[in-house]
C-alpha cells in the first residue's frame, strides 16, 4: 500500500519513481522543460532520508558523464536530466556509451519541447534513441511518469541497459495526484497496447501526451465503437503486439510529436496514415484543437459517421477584441542589469556586431544589442568568425559578444581559449548575474551552492578568464553606464594594441534573485517631469515599466513595475545625466 498521494508534476512524479527505486547518483544542468527533476530528487530524498548524491552539473556532457561513470564502473543506480536540446551536448558521449556494459543502471531523462516553447528548435528524443537502438519510454500523464521511472531504474539495473525517458512539456508540467510509495514497494503495472474502443476499421496509434488527447477526444465524440486506440508507452524497442495491432485494422492513424518515430516504425505506407502524408500536422505541438480536428476529419473520410468539425470557443477573443490592449513582446524585467549593459554597449557603437548567446539575455535584440543566436557558446565563437572575416580585408570593427555567467561556465571557456590561442580580437561581455536566471534560479559553480543548499568552493569568472591567457578583464557594475561606457572603450583600445579578446565582466545580481531589491540605485526614477516626448528611451532601453501616453505625449513610468533602478536617466537625452554619458562615450570611442 502506498502512504499517501501528492499533487505534484510531472517531474516532480519522474523524480518520485527514481527516489523509490533505489536512486544512488542523480546529475543535471537545468533546461525548461526538465529543471524541477533534480531538486524533485533533493525533496524527495530529505522525505524518506535516502542517501543520494545530487549535483547541477557544469553543461549537460558533464551530467551525463557522471551518472555514466556512477552506473558504468561504479555499480550504482544513477540518473541524468537535462532538456532535449542538452541531448546534443552530451551526445558524443551518449553514443559511445551504448556501446558499453554498465555494472549498475542508468536513466538519462531527456524532455522534448513540442512546439517549441522554450527552445530554439523541436527534437524528438524518441528518435535518436530508436534510430541508436536505446530502449526508450513515452508517458502520457504525470503519475504513469512515475511508474515509468521507477520501472526503467529497476529495469536497467536488473538488465545492465542504459534507457531513456522522453517527456514532454505537457507531462512534465501538468499536475496530477501520484501515489507515494515506501522505496522499494511500487507496484508498477505499465499500460500498453489496446486500451479503448471496439472499431475493427479505423485503428488509432498514439503515445506521450498524445494519446491522452486522442482517448479524450474518442470519448468526446462518442466513437468508441468506430475505433481502436493502441497506446504505446516503450516506444523502441516496439513489442510485437502493434504489429498485430495494425494488421488487424483496414486502416490506421498515428498521432506523435514530434517527428515520424511509431510512423516509420510501422513502415506500411499504404495502410498508416499520419505526419508523412499530412493527415497529421508536419511540425508543432499535436494540442486538443488539433486532434478533434484531425480524428473528425479521418471519421468521415473513412466512412464514418459524420461528426461537426471543431469550432473552438471565440468568445474570449470576442470580448477582448474591444478591449485596448498594448502588445507586449518578450523583454527583459524592470530593472535588469543585462538591459544597463545593452544599453551602454549599443549607445557607444550603434553600428557595431552583437553576436549573442542563448539565456535571458538573449532579448537584448530588441535594444539593438543582439545579432545573433545560434546555440550555448556561439556567441564568443561567432565573434572569432566575424573577427575573421573583416581581418581579412584589413579592418578592425568593433565587435561586441554578451553571454551570461552560467553559459560561460557551460560551453565557452574553450572557445575563449581557442579566440586567445588563434589572436582574435573582439570584446566579450559577460553578463554576471550569478544565476541561472532563465531556467529558474539555479547557482551556478561560481556561487558554490549545490543543488540541496550546500556551500562548497567556488569559482571566479575573472580567475578563469585571466587563466585563459586574456590580459583585459575588468569587472564593471553595469549599472554604472558611464563606467561601461569608458570601460567597452578602453577594450576596444587594447584590442588595437595586442591581438587578443578583451573581456568585460558586467557583475550585478539578477532582481529575481534579490527579490526585487535593488542595491545602490542610480536615482529615483522621475523623468516623465522633463519629458519632450522624443520616445528615445523606448526605442533604446525598452523597459516594461515605460510607455508612451499619447494623451499627454509623454513618457509614463508604470509605478507597479518600477523598481527605482533610476538606469532610465541615462536613456533620456534632456536629464542631467546627459553630459556625464555624452564625457563617458566622448572617453570611451576610439
Amino acid at each position: 500500500m502506498h502512504s499517501r498521494e501528492d499533487v505534484v508534476i510531472g517531474n516532480q512524479a519522474i523524480a518520485r519513481g527514481l527516489v523509490e527505486a533505489g536512486l544512488e547518483i542523480a546529475a543535471a544542468y537545468p533546461g525548461t522543460p526538465s529543471s524541477e527533476i533534480l531538486p524533485g530528487v533533493v525533496y524527495f530524498k530529505n522525505m524518506e532520508g535516502s542517501r543520494i548524491h545530487t549535483e547541477w552539473s557544469t553543461n549537460e556532457l558533464c551530467a551525463f558523464e557522471v551518472a555514466f561513470g556512477a552506473a558504468a564502473y561504479g555499480g550504482a543506480r544513477a540518473a541524468c536530466f537535462m532538456k532535449q536540446v542538452g541531448l546534443n551536448v552530451a551526445f558524443p558521449a551518449l553514443m559511445r556509451s551504448r556501446e558499453k556494459s554498465i555494472e549498475g543502471g542508468l536513466v538519462i531523462v531527456s524532455c522534448d519541447d513540442p512546439g517549441p516553447q522554450s527552445s530554439q528548435t523541436e527534437q524528438d528524443t524518441r528518435l535518436i534513441a530508436a534510430l541508436f537502438g536505446i530502449p526508450v519510454f513515452d508517458p502520457s500523464s504525470p503519475a504513469e511518469a512515475a511508474d515509468v521511472a521507477y520501472h526503467a531504474l529497476t529495469w536497467s539495473f536488473e538488465n545492465k541497459v542504459p534507457v531513456i525517458i522522453r517527456s514532454t512539456h505537457r507531462v512534465s508540467h501538468a499536475r496530477e495526484s501520484v501515489p507515494l510509495y515506501h522505496p522499494g514497494t511500487r507496484k508498477v503495472i505499465l499500460k500498453e497496447g489496446h486500451v479503448a474502443g471496439a472499431g475493427r476499421k479505423l485503428g488509432i496509434v498514439a503515445s506521450g501526451m498524445s494519446c491522452s488527447l486522442v482517448y479524450d477526444v474518442i470519448e468526446e465524440l462518442g466513437a468508441s465503437d468506430e475505433v481502436s486506440l493502441y497506446k504505446v508507452l516503450k516506444v523502441y524497442p516496439v513489442d510485437d503486439a502493434l504489429g498485430k495491432f495494425v494488421d488487424s485494422m483496414e486502416r490506421v492513424l498515428v498521432v506523435e510529436e514530434t517527428d515520424q518515430v511509431i510512423e516509420a516504425l510501422i513502415g506500411d505506407a499504404r495502410k498508416v496514415m499520419g505526419r508523412r502524408d499530412g493527415t497529421v500536422p508536419s511540425a508543432g505541438e499535436i494540442t486538443y484543437d488539433i486532434v478533434r480536428d484531425i480524428l473528425s476529419r479521418v471519421l468521415a473520410g473513412e466512412g464514418g459517421s459524420a461528426r461537426d468539425p471543431f469550432v473552438p470557443d471565440g468568445g474570449i477573443e470576442e470580448a477582448l477584441s474591444h478591449v485596448a490592449v498594448v502588445p507586449r513582446p518578450p523583454k527583459l524585467c524592470p530593472g535588469c542589469p543585462h538591459r544597463a549593459s545593452f544599453f551602454a554597449m549599443q549607445y557607444l557603437w550603434p553600428d557595431a556586431i552583437y553576436p549573442g548567446d542563448i539565456g535571458c539575455y538573449t532579448l537584448g535584440i530588441s535594444q539593438g544589442a543582439v545579432d545573433t543566436c545560434l546555440d550555448m557558446g556561439a556567441g564568443v565563437t561567432l565573434a572569432e568568425g566575424f573577427y575573421d572575416a573583416f581581418n581579412q580585408d584589413g579592418k578592425l570593427v568593433p565587435i561586441l559578444a554578451s553571454i551570461g555567467d552560467s553559459t560561460f561556465l557551460h560551453a565557452c571557456m574553450a572557445p575563449l581559449y581557442d579566440a586567445v590561442k588563434n589572436r582574435k580580437r573582439f570584446i566579450l561581455v559577460i553578463m554576471d548575474n550569478s544565476t541561472t536566471a532563465m531556467t529558474g534560479m539555479q547557482p551556478t559553480p561560481q556561487t558554490g551552492i549545490t543543488v540541496d543548499g550546500t556551500a562548497t568552493r567556488g569559482v571566479a569568472i575573472e580567475d578563469i578568464v585571466q587563466g585563459l591567457g586574456v590580459n583585459f578583464v575588468r569587472v564593471v557594475d553595469p549599472y554604472d553606464v558611464p563606467a561601461m561606457i569608458r570601460t567597452i572603450g578602453e577594450a576596444f583600445d587594447r584590442l588595437k594594441e595586442e591581438p587578443l579578446p578583451a573581456v568585460v565582466i558586467a557583475r550585478r545580481e539578477c532582481l529575481l534573485l534579490t527579490k526585487g531589491a535593488v542595491k545602490d540605485a542610480g536615482y529615483p526614477a522621475d523623468i516623465e517631469r522633463d519629458c519632450i516626448g522624443c520616445k528615445s528611451c523606448l526605442k533604446t532601453f525598452d523597459c516594461p515599466a515605460m510607455s508612451f501616453d499619447e494623451a499627454s505625449k509623454k513618457i509614463r513610468i508604470d509605478d507597479s513595475l518600477c523598481t527605482n533602478c533610476g538606469i532610465c536617466y541615462y536613456a533620456c537625452p534632456v536629464q542631467r545625466e546627459g553630459k556625464a554619458l555624452k564625457a563617458a562615450k566622448k572617453a570611451g570611442t576610439p
